[in-house]
């Protein structure tokens, strides 16, 4: 049995949902609302506010929710491509593939976003520009002026979006180094120069932007520590991943990897664990930003969250890694419904936590940094409104406009590979496709480490 077969027909073009899949992305989803929701309750920590005792670690600890989306991408969008390499089968057609990733992320977004700039930015606006950004996706990489109050967590949006456009051109990459070998194993092993590259380009950005002598001078904007090049890593993971299954089921034989992750999948649990406790706990350097203890801080965050995804998606998606207890946890129909709508959930959610404390045109008023509010609302009636309303509004926006353009992508292109729809981040695929969790910026501290983007919140209120 190839590693393939524990994910049940993902990339083999017959379309069937992954329980244990879609149970993951429901329970991600969640763990991001949650994140949210204990952040204006004031139980997380913030910048050098210490969390809420052990409560506020285990809802610190949700910051390594959001990553495992960008792993997924990577995996399961590459995945057709790193297949057609190894197998000498027909690549996949990238305008198909772009075509499908626009149709899936962009409409919800884009309803969002002017539900968004109507109901709570509506006063802040002063000119069209304040309106074409976040519909143009530059709302982060122009973000001076930018009114962006409940949509501060968008950033995964344009990270996803900037992934699809250069997937394409690593796989042809790939390729092109791949081909000249016969030998299968020696081709996978090419197809991975790339993807390094890739990660590696990533990683020094993340590390250059978190000098200390860079942040205390505020060289970077907090908006520059959401662009793309900070979550590269995350995405050529997940490649690095598909190119390990792809070589599985072209020869029949796991990569060692997949064999440790069936032979022992209790080690991977314990792993992702105490990376969830470390992420948790910060044990290491310091919330100081500007200095290196802050830097060790940030840093150590940003590598608990990396080993708990690559930890996490590899248990869901090798072959024979699976037991009963996730099967019956990750499999049962409630959660499996909660990943169906993940991406409504975490587009939606931050917008509802806006309206409770009647921010923005709504509620008559020029919306203003929430961040004033948190501390001040009790941890359950916030998470009892916020669940509620936004689990209605995923779902009506699942209903109308996600499965509708869904099956009008599967027509316009049909006799292409499947692509696990379920795959990208809370942006759009994954929990509903990447949105919030590790990484903040180091110049507020907040969740720091990872790449955390829905999950802090500036000094200016911008939860992301």
């Amino acid at each position: 049995m190839v590693a393939t077969d524990g994910l049940n027909g993902v990339g083999t073009g017959s379309g069937k949902r992954i329980p244990r899949l879609e149970g993951l992305r429901g329970l991600l989803a969640a763990g991001v609302l949650v994140y949210h929701v204990a952040f204006m309750a004031g139980i997380t920590s913030f910048i050098q506010q210490p969390g809420d005792g052990v409560w506020g670690v285990l809802t610190d600890g949700l910051g390594v929710m959001l990553p495992p989306f960008f792993v997924l991408s990577g995996m399961f969008l590459y995945r057709p491509f790193a297949r057609a390499t190894l197998a000498e089968g027909d690549r996949p057609a990238v305008g198909h593939f772009l075509l499908r990733r626009a149709l899936r992320i962009l409409p919800l977004y884009w309803l969002v976003a002017v539900v968004g700039l109507l109901t709570i930015n509506f006063f802040n606006i002063d000119s069209v520009g304040d309106v074409l950004r976040p519909l143009l996706l530059v709302h982060f990489f122009w973000a001076a002026g930018q009114p962006m109050f409940g949509l501060e967590h968008t950033w995964t949006v344009p990270a996803e979006i900037s992934f699809y456009l250069v997937l394409p051109i690593l796989a042809w990459l790939g390729h092109r180094y791949a081909r000249r070998t016969g030998d299968v194993a020696r081709r996978a092993r090419r197809m991975l120069l790339p993807v390094a590259g890739f990660a590696l380009i990533g990683l020094a950005w993340v590390v250059y932007s978190r000098i200390p002598s860079l942040v205390a001078s505020r060289v970077f904007s907090f908006e520059q520590y959401f662009w793309p090049l900070h979550f590269l890593h995350y995405f050529a993971g997940g490649m690095a991943l598909a190119v390990a299954s792809a070589y599985a089921e072209a020869t029949s034989r796991q990569p060692s990897l997949h064999r440790l992750t069936a032979r022992w999948p209790s080690l991977l649990w314990l792993v992702a664990l105490v990376t969830y406790v470390v992420y948790g706990l910060k044990p290491f350097g310091a919330p100081v930003p500007g200095a290196w203890s802050g830097f060790v801080y940030e840093m150590s965050g940003i590598v608990a969250a990396s080993i708990f995804s690559m930890a996490i998606v590899l248990l869901v998606t090798v072959a024979n890694s699976g037991t009963r207890a996730l099967d019956a946890v990750l499999g049962n129909r409630p959660l499996r419904y909660l990943g169906r709508v993940s991406y409504g959930i975490y587009l939606w959610h931050v917008l509802v936590i806006e309206y409770w404390f009647s921010n923005g045109a709504l509620f008559g008023v020029p919306a203003v940094a929430s961040v004033q509010w948190r501390g001040t609302v009790n941890f359950w009636v916030l998470l009892a409104f916020t669940a509620a309303l936004t689990l209605l509004a995923a779902t009506a926006s699942y209903y109308l406009v996600e499965r509708p353009l869904a099956r009008l992508a599967s027509r316009r292109s049909s006799g292409t590979e499947s692509i696990a729809p379920s795959a990208t981040v809370p942006t759009a695929d994954a929990p509903g496709t990447a949105p919030a969790a590790p990484g903040t910026a180091p110049a507020t501290g907040t969740t720091t480490g990872t790449d955390a983007p829905a999950l802090a919140d500036s000094g200016s209120g911008a939860r992301r």
